[in-house]
């Protein structure tokens, strides 16, 4: 039997179902199993980080900022939650740098790696996609200043996910 110190939620308690010798079986897919971690690191792995979920709004963007600070046609964002970030690595916190008044973001002060965007009203962060471990999930369904894009760059997007898979937009966080 399960048991609980709270009421459940009819909408995502587990039920119970028949199964044989009369025992019953909890139904899976109602549970709510913890958030899927993330790992990722700079070049030199000095600043490394871990963040949960779903990965929120995988998109590129070619913005002259994204540009001037990769030295690439584009970069690969993929959002998380803001409290499901945690530095675990030797180096602590990367070194913020200010873009915008209220958008900062942190790269490794040892070998440059860009690592993370962060707006200062936002309960989101998004994280380059490929300091990412497992990039699974984070084909870009969006690109942000196409239009500043490179002329010879050419985009495939991935398929945009369900609306209810992920906890916002957050593409204007990047």
């Amino acid at each position: 039997m399960i048991s609980s110190s709270r009421p459940a939620d009819p909408k995502t308690a587990p039920t119970t179902t028949g199964s044989p010798a009369g025992s019953t079986a909890l139904d899976l897919t109602t549970v709510q199993l913890p958030a899927e971690v993330r790992t990722g690191r700079c070049q030199c792995g000095d600043i490394t980080y871990a963040v949960a979920g779903i990965p929120d709004d995988p998109h590129l963007c070619s913005c002259a900022h994204e540009t001037r600070i990769s030295g690439g046609p584009a970069v690969l964002w993929v959002g998380f939650r803001r409290d499901t970030l945690s530095w675990t690595g030797p180096g602590g916190e990367p070194t913020w740098y200010a873009t915008w008044p209220t958008l900062h973001r942190g790269f490794c002060p040892h070998c440059g790696t860009h690592l993370i965007s962060v707006a200062d009203d936002s309960d989101m962060v998004m994280v380059t996609g490929f300091s990412l471990d497992d990039r699974t999930g984070t084909d870009p369904v969006g690109h942000s200043y196409r239009d500043e894009a490179a002329l010879w760059m050419t985009i495939a997007l991935g398929p945009i996910p369900p609306a209810d898979s992920g906890p916002g937009t957050s593409a204007d966080n990047a």
